[in-house]
């Protein structure tokens, strides 16, 4: 069975991007088709947008900064694969996209100014110069890398900064906290920032803090040798753009009791709605949202839930629209009720809120309470042998075998190894932005 990242480094090898589709796909689907008359009201609503696999080979033109880490723990191995990576991203823009390099150890530096790629020996020339240095200075050097970017800044481009670090930032601000506000600034600038994790010893939270609050991507590479494929993985997706300015709006009629945005704290209903920007979608990219709400009560056989509106510039700039609503039937029959079961938004919900039990174990573990965090995933993973059996998805049962074993793991050793803990955050990112 093919991998994500062979499907995806194939596919960017062969050049492919996401033009060929005018629209996203669009589903509104309720938990359950029937709810049972006179009985609980709570239930979840998905919505998923899904933007179509492309065979027409055009790419998004980029404006792109490689910002690398060169500090002294770079030595060897890693800096020789983290330049080989460099070269291939390289090789993988044409003469239409702007490239900028950055390096950083105790500050950053510009080695490779924005300039267009037409000639990429003499990049890869200078690229193949760098040498390992001291600090890490990581805040210096996305500001710089975001200069970069600005002075090719254009709204018809994607304008992205590729963050490599494989230590803690020990120069400048160097909390989760600091790198969130920077992403949400430039963000608003309409830049990005995906950030890339190789080894065990990075701060895996102001990684994936940087790389949510940019809406860009995160990846954790334990093994240096993977670089170049997971440069061509991100390359592949900032191409192939399907739509930009994507926002969705989620409206519950008068009577419908919002809970809230199952797994997204920072996403919040004001009254009876809710609208979520969600930025650009590369070809084949999925975001999946379960809104928690309560029906309300009287003899209606049919209860609208939500009406969800979906906006977004398609890949020729053209404005889309699309409406759906989202309704039960009510019924006095439990068997009916039971029957109507929707069996992918149950094991959806399920592995959301794996990753929510899976991120209270973090935190308790982080705590020194393991015991504590072993009895989180064991209590989800019983939660989940007890739903229908029609919900349980294989993905649903390997999550559920490693619920157990990261248990296991907190009970005998006491803690998360840091190999752990990093995999823990990568997979939640990874079932956050719907990746696997």
């Amino acid at each position: 069975m093919k991998t994500i990242h062979s499907i995806l480094l194939a596919s960017a090898l062969a050049g492919f991007s996401a033009a060929e589709a005018a629209s996203l796909g669009l589903t509104v689907k309720p938990e359950r088709d029937t709810i049972l008359k006179g009985g609980p009201r709570d239930t979840i609503i998905q919505i998923e947008l899904k933007a179509p696999d492309s065979k027409v080979k055009r790419k998004t033109p980029l404006n792109l900064s490689l910002v690398l880490d060169r500090s002294g723990s770079m030595a060897g191995a890693k800096l020789e694969k983290a330049k080989q990576a460099a070269s291939v991203a390289v090789d993988q823009l044409s003469s239409e996209d702007i490239f900028s390099l950055v390096i950083y150890d105790n500050e950053a530096s510009v080695l490779i100014p924005p300039r267009k790629v037409e000639d990429k020996e003499q990049l890869k020339r200078q690229i193949a110069t760098i040498e390992t240095g001291g600090s890490t200075a990581l805040y210096a050097g996305v500001e710089k890398g975001a200069a970069q970017l600005r002075k090719y800044l254009d709204s018809a481009k994607v304008n992205r900064v590729i963050l490599l670090s494989d230590g803690l930032a020990n120069v400048g601000p160097s909390s989760p906290g600091d790198l969130s506000k920077l992403g949400q600034e430039l963000r608003k600038e309409g830049l990005s920032v995906s950030t890339v994790g190789l080894g065990d010893d990075y701060n895996e939270d102001l990684m994936t803090a940087l790389a949510e609050s940019a809406q860009a991507n995160y990846y954790y590479v334990k093994d240096a040798e993977k670089l170049p494929e997971i440069f061509v993985e991100e390359l592949g997706t900032v191409q192939s753009i399907a739509a930009r300015n994507v926002s969705l709006k989620i409206s519950l009629p008068d009577g419908v009791k919002p809970r809230g945005v199952l797994g997204e704290d920072e996403l919040t209903f004001q009254g009876q709605s809710i609208t979520i920007p969600l930025a650009e979608f590369s070809s084949s990219q999925a975001r999946r949202f379960l809104i928690s709400c309560e029906a309300p009560t009287g003899d209606d056989d049919e209860i609208a839930l939500a009406r969800v509106e979906l906006t977004y510039d398609d890949a020729e700039g053209r404005p889309v629209s699309e409406n759906q609503t989202a309704q039960v039937r009510q019924s006095e029959d439990k068997v009916a009720v039971e029957k109507s079961i929707q069996a992918e938004v149950v094991s959806q919900t399920a592995i959301t809120r794996n990753r929510l039990a899976k991120e209270e174990a973090v935190r308790l573990a982080d705590a020194g309470r393991p015991k504590e965090a072993a009895q989180v995933l064991i209590s989800q993973a019983s939660a989940n042998a007890a739903l229908p059996a029609i919900a349980q998805s294989q993905l649903l049962l390997d999550e559920d075998a490693e619920l157990k074993q990261k248990a296991e793991e907190l009970e005998n050793s006491g803690n998360l190894s840091k190999g752990s803990r990093k995999a823990i955050q990568y997979q939640n990112y990874q079932d956050k932005k719907q990746k696997r």
